[in-house]
């Protein structure tokens, strides 16, 4: 290995564990609660639905779905459903 070799390989190796990083932190954000525990259900609940809180990920942001998702509730989610994890946007 000379001296050329050396430099390149150290300064692709933050690259390579911010590659890493990334992927696991996915990882960690995928949902892990089923629909039952959550109490989901397909309509909104005094005034609170799906698409007004800050789980919610809508449909747009992933155009692989036609439902939206959440950060917690495994699933398709519908903009007007409700789970007992509701929080309000920000």
């Amino acid at each position: 290995m000379n001296r050329k070799d050396v430099i390149i390989n150290l300064l692709t190796l933050p690259v390579a564990v911010g590659v890493v990083a990334g992927v696991a932190s996915e990882a960690v954000a995928a949902p892990t609660m089923d629909k039952k525990a959550a109490q989901y259900q397909d309509k909104p609940k005094n005034g609170q639905q799906c698409s007004g809180c800050s789980l919610y990920v809508s449909a747009k942001s992933n155009p692989m779905k036609d439902r939206g998702g959440c950060k917690l509730v495994k699933g398709s989610i519908a903009p007007q459903g409700w789970c007992k994890y509701w929080t309000k946007k920000a």
